[in-house]
C-alpha cells in the first residue's frame, strides 16, 4: 500500500511538473509539544498543623516525597515547553496551576517529626532549625509561582520569561535545605 502511494506521488509530481506546475515543497513540521500526560490521580495532601507531629510521621513523608515527585513532572511539563518555538500553552497552563497549588501547600509539609530523624527523607534538618528562612524562600516561590500562572495564560515569550524565576526559587531552597539522594 505505501509503494503505490508513494508511486501515485511521484507520478503527480512529474506530472504536475512536465506541465510547467510547481510541486509545493512540504511544510517543515513544527517540533511537537510533549503529549500532555493523562492527569494523575490528585495526591493526597501533605498537610499538618505547623505544630503538630502527624500521626504516622513515614506515611506523611511519603505522601511528601510523592507531591514532590508530582511537583517535578510539572516542572518538566514547563521546562520542556519553555524549549519549544511553540509551547503547547494548555499544558503549560495545566502545569503551572498544580505548581501553584503545591507551593501554596507546601508550608504545612514539614512539620516536627518529619525530618531525618523519622526515616529516609531529603529535607535537611535545617529546615526545622533555620524555620524563618526556609518561610522566607518558600513565600518567594508563591510569589513566582503565582506570576508563572498569570504569565501561562499570556502568551508563550511570557510564560518563557516567567519560567527562569519560579525555577529559581526551587534552587535557592533546594541548594539549602534538600539533601540530594545518593542512591539515584
Amino acid at each position: 500500500m505505501k509503494i503505490k502511494l508513494f508511486a501515485a506521488t511521484a507520478v503527480l509530481a512529474l506530472g504536475l511538473a512536465a506541465c510547467g506546475g510547481e510541486t509545493p515543497a512540504p511544510e517543515t513540521p513544527a517540533p511537537e509539544a510533549p503529549a500532555a500526560e493523562a492527569p494523575a490521580p490528585e495526591p493526597v495532601p501533605a498537610t499538618a498543623s505547623i505544630g503538630e507531629t502527624p500521626a504516622d510521621p513515614v506515611a506523611f513523608m511519603k505522601t511528601r516525597h510523592d507531591n514532590y515527585e508530582d511537583l517535578g513532572k510539572n516542572f518538566k511539563v514547563l521546562l520542556d515547553n519553555s524549549k519549544l518555538g511553540t509551547p503547547d500553552m494548555a499544558a503549560v497552563a495545566a502545569a503551572a496551576a498544580k505548581v501553584n497549588e503545591y507551593a501554596g501547600q507546601m508550608g504545612t509539609w514539614f512539620p516536627p517529626g518529619t525530618g531525618p530523624e523519622a526515616g529516609k527523607t531529603e529535607a535537611k534538618a535545617n529546615i526545622w532549625t533555620d524555620r524563618a528562612d526556609f518561610d522566607a524562600k518558600l513565600a518567594n516561590l508563591q510569589t513566582e509561582a503565582g506570576k508563572l500562572v498569570t504569565a501561562a495564560g499570556t502568551d508563550a515569550a511570557a510564560f518563557k520569561a516567567q519560567f527562569g524565576p519560579t525555577g529559581g526559587t526551587c534552587k535557592a531552597c533546594h541548594d539549602t535545605y534538600r539533601e540530594e539522594d545518593k542512591d539515584k
